[in-house]
């Protein structure tokens, strides 16, 4: 894709200068951090648009409002009424994205003006319009579709880029106006929330786990797939937290292991003190479960380290005897899985382990024998690992693993989830209620704009007459609806308990079925089956209202399957995206609005995950060029729709910012006026000083703090997946789902053609697996004959192996993976040089499967699989574990425009991953991926260009 800018002309149709008081003044003001490149879209301006002067110099505090737990709090320097600099509030320092606002505000694709399509869609055709015309279109169209097809076919789509009081108007304004198709999930932990509501309860999901503080105290810090110094950049933030986490766990002789398949950023690389204390124990991609399954294993049987008057006492499942009665005897407990009497029948062993995660055995054991001894041990999971097809299970035994010990509530433990996220503490204006009650999953939104019509509760949706899910808030339905269930009655339901012969078929054998599934050629991949006679939808999106995000294309997975399907006016109508910059998703509407950002209007948010700290924008910078806040957008919009006074209520935004913050105030202590927050520019909450331990109210006391879950306990066995895995019987996730967490092989190469199904349709191939001569003192046994791993293409040696694949080393088929890295937060700051040179978007992958290729760092690869080809630099780093490659997630898409197959060379991974939702939360599998890597053809060239460039 071309860069689209708004000066440059030839990219759009009559696209001459409108009368404005600004549009002679756009010099060429230099952007920061970018030398010799200049904009023409926002130079120096001296006058306001009344044409007032601004004072000789001003600073002003302001904020950085993007989806990320530091939301950094600002301090702008104006010059002449421009932003000259930023620096950062000196009692909460910002991190290196926040301070480079300004390169970002100064960014080439920042829009200025509203623009109308008239190209094909996704041409970037675009002509500037009026705001009367655009906001006359806008209304008309919508109502045109209204009319025609409800306020069901009106999609307000997944963003993340509104965060605070009052930044997401939309919602409230199409409820004003009758309604629309509302979506649940975010594409950031869909299967992990699934799973705390079964195991937990709801009301765990937030704050969620332990404050990364409370990790200071803990004798272990166990990491699966999480790097706090990259995810949380800043010292006021979670990279703060962990360096002082590293540091006091090293000070009392502590360890930290971070199992990753990649050496991720928060793990040192230097000699000395923070390298003995951090420790990276690599990992096969998707393996994580049966990590925790074997630690387990070794916990029980070897160590006898498990808190046993706690899981008899606060737990359901874990030993036979510790199920609800009718679940007595048919194998179904935690203990039977992993000693190998229940599910698949194989002891979970270090050495089965090993077979699949590519850990040794005895690392295995090693690790295990800390946690025996460790007090306290604090377990955490990022939401990377449940990120994947087999997510939900994965997280699932994590959690697991750190209610075993029986530590949870305790100082210096975990839960086994994330660190807190904690939900904020401001309160956001009401969106009123919604006409419309059918909600989708977020990553179901391109099936429901091809096949709406036949997406009903097992596909996902919610809220549907026939389905009787119930209200999707309420924690029993709110688990049925995730299972997919049309009328699956939950636990404490009359309905009859299953036979004993159909419980075993249809659970003990679950994991076996896993493995059994149908051929991926008639998997619902694309688009989704009609399964049953349940209620529907009752019409496909017909209409797209994004604000603020850039997950209609880039973000999402099969991102070449978005650009077919959202290309077509025919199926989806109407696009309408608000924005402060001409993203890949923008691309594709027939209005684009320009959106402010919060720094340049006045705003408060939680300046932080957890609520602590409160943060101010003035407004000062204000608006330049044409653009306008989407409240106000949202104001004009009602206007024409006759529903003003209902939307605003006879208030400004500022009143509402205003009034809502002074609420708050109300339920906290040390919070200054409204005011004071806007001179200082950030506030800190007096009642939330000591750091956070997951579940410590209900660990103390139980009675007055219960968990909200059927029994009140933790439910390690769940009568909800139970009917979630009955509900997936003959559906190609069959198996997938489990009524405890165990160990299910995610989606292999076959899924992306990136290798042939094996002819018996069999999902992984087949491997030998030995028992364990250790001696476990379990009793368990492994069945004779061969049992199924995961899928083994280019592991390590200690992996497994595809004894069936003839293919030559080099056509191997590898996974792949992305990370959040320092450089962006999703795609938000994709198009600034300054801060995207801190992480190259390259590919990085292990000699050994370099060698295999002929591969050097610096040579152009191609990566690519049925869903599409990518190309980019390669790095040749043993920070990757053989059988993967990984790059850095966000990139933006563009494509090579010269072939007759979109290749993209922006290096967005979503090039490569399915749109298929996971089988519980329907949530987004995209760390799910396989492709074949090769050396390009045009590696020379390359190398020669950017040896010696023009």
């Amino acid at each position: 894709m071309k860069t689209i800018t708004n000066i440059a002309d030839q990219l759009f149709r009559k696209v001459q200068p409108v009368a404005s008081s600004l549009g002679s003044e756009a010099g060429g003001a230099a952007v920061e951090g970018a030398a010799g490149e200049t904009s023409g879209q926002t130079g120096a301006q001296t006058k306001s648009q009344t044409g007032a002067a601004f004072p000789a110099e001003t600073r002003t505090p302001a904020f950085c409002a993007i989806d990320c737990p530091g939301r950094c709090p600002l301090e702008l320097h104006l010059r002449d009424g421009e932003l000259a600099r930023v620096s950062a509030n000196k009692a909460a320092p910002a991190c290196h994205r926040g301070l480079s606002m300004r390169a970002w505000a100064n960014s080439p694709d920042r829009l200025m003006w509203p623009l109308r399509r008239v190209g094909p869609r996704g041409s970037a055709q675009f002509e500037r319009v009026t705001w009367d015309e655009a906001l006359d279109e806008i209304a008309d169209q919508l109502a045109r579709i209204r009319r025609e097809h409800g306020n069901e076919s009106i999609y307000l789509a997944y963003t993340s880029g509104q965060s605070c009081t009052t930044a997401d108007p939309f919602e409230r304004l199409m409820n004003c106006f009758g309604g629309f198709l509302d979506h649940y999930n975010n594409y950031s932990n869909p299967q992990i929330n699934a799973m705390v509501r079964s195991m937990y309860g709801p009301g765990a999901l937030y704050p969620g786990g332990s404050e990364l503080d409370a990790a200071a105290d803990a004798r272990l810090v166990l990491v699966f797939g999480a790097s706090p110094a990259e995810t949380g950049t800043g010292r006021a933030t979670w990279h703060g937290a962990w360096n002082r986490v590293v540091e006091q766990v090293g000070e009392r002789g502590g360890r930290i292991v971070m199992v990753d398949p990649r050496r991720n950023g928060s793990i040192p690389k230097r000699k000395g003190s923070d390298q003995q204390t951090v420790s990276w124990l690599p990992i096969n991609p998707g393996t994580d479960g049966a990590l925790a399954a074997a630690l387990l294993h070794e916990l029980a049987f070897t160590h006898n380290a498990l808190d046993w008057d706690f899981l008899h006492e606060r737990c359901i499942g874990f030993t036979d005897e510790m199920l609800p009665k009718r679940w007595h005897g048919l194998g179904l407990s935690v203990m039977d899985y992993l000693r190998g009497t229940g599910y698949d029948r194989v002891a979970k062993t270090p050495a089965w382990a090993a077979a699949i995660t590519g850990i040794p055995a005895d690392d295995i054991r090693e690790l295990a024998a800390q946690l025996a001894t460790a007090r306290p041990a604090f377990i955490m999971q990022g939401w990377g690992p449940q990120r994947r097809s087999n997510g939900e299970m994965t997280s699932g035994m994590i959690m697991m693993l750190a209610a075993a010990l029986g530590q949870v509530g305790l100082p210096g433990t975990n839960n086994g989830m994330n660190i807190a996220w904690g939900g904020g503490f401001l309160t956001r204006i009401s969106a009123g209620e919604n006409p419309i009650p059918f909600r989708i999953p977020a990553y179901r939104f391109l099936d429901a704009i091809e096949n709406g019509e036949a997406l009903g509760a097992r596909e996902g949706v919610r809220e549907l007459p026939e389905a009787s899910c119930g209200n999707a808030e309420d924690a029993s339905s709110a688990e049925r609806a995730q299972a997919g269930c049309a009328n699956a009655e939950g636990p404490g339901s009359t309905q009859e308990a299953p036979a004993e012969n159909d419980a075993a078929r249809g659970f003990a054998l679950a994991a076996k079925a896993s493995l059994e599934q149908t051929s991926h050629s008639n998997r619902a991949t694309d688009s989704v089956q009609h399964q049953d006679s349940a209620a529907h939808l009752p019409c496909n999106i017909k209409a797209i209202i994004c604000h603020g995000g850039n997950c209609l294309t880039n973000q999402h997975g099969d991102v070449n399957r978005a650009h077919r399907v959202l290309g077509d006016p025919t199926k989806c109508e109407f696009i309408l995206n608000v924005d402060v910059e001409f993203t890949d998703s923008a691309r594709y509407a027939d209005i684009v609005l320009p959106d402010l950002f919060r720094m340049e209007q006045e705003s408060a948010m939680d300046a932080d995950g957890w609520g602590r700290r409160i943060a101010a924008s003035t407004g000062e910078l204000g608006a330049r060029f044409e653009r306008r806040g989407a409240w106000k957008v949202c104001v004009e919009l009602a206007k024409q729709w006759g529903i003003e006074d209902a939307f605003t209520e006879g208030r400004t935004e500022g009143e509402w910012i205003r009034r809502l913050y002074e609420g708050d105030r109300e339920r906290s202590t040390g919070l200054p006026t409204f005011d004071r927050l806007l001179e200082e520019g950030l506030a800190w909450r007096a009642d939330c000083a000591e750091p956070f331990v997951a579940l410590a109210d209900w660990r103390s006391d139980p009675d007055a703090h219960p968990l909200d879950t059927p029994s009140g306990k933790i439910e390690l066995f769940s009568e909800q997946l139970a009917a979630a895995a009955e509900a997936l019987r003959g559906t190609p996730d069959e198996g997938a789902i489990t009524p405890i967490p165990t160990y299910v092989p995610e989606w292999g190469p076959a899924e992306f053609a990136a290798e042939k199904a094996a002819a018996d349709g069999a999902q992984e191939p087949d491997v030998e697996l030995c028992a364990d001569d250790q001696g476990s003192g379990s009793g368990a046994f492994l069945p004779a004959g061969r049992q199924e791993c995961e899928s083994g293409a280019g592991l390590p040696t200690s992996g497994c192996k595809s004894e069936a694949s003839a293919e030559p080393a080099c056509d191997q088929p590898l996974r792949v993976f992305g990370f959040h890295s320092v450089a962006r937060i999703h795609s938000s700051w994709g198009n600034v040089p300054a801060v995207s040179r801190r992480v190259p978007q390259v590919i990085s992958i292990n000699p050994a499967d370099a060698d295999a290729r002929g591969i050097a760092t610096g040579d152009l690869v191609e990566a690519s699989n049925r869903f599409g080809t990518l190309r980019l630099p390669a790095h040749v780093t043993e920070d990757v574990i053989a059988g993967t490659i990984v790059m850095p997630q966000g990139a933006w898409w563009q494509a090579e425009s010269n072939v007759a197959e979109p290749i993209d060379v922006g290096g967005c991974i979503n090039t490569l991953t399915t749109s298929r939702p996971s089988p519980l939360a329907f949530g987004n599998p995209q760390h799910t991926c396989w492709c074949h890597l090769h050396r390009h053809m045009g590696t020379e060239a390359y190398l020669s260009e950017t040896a010696h460039p023009a």
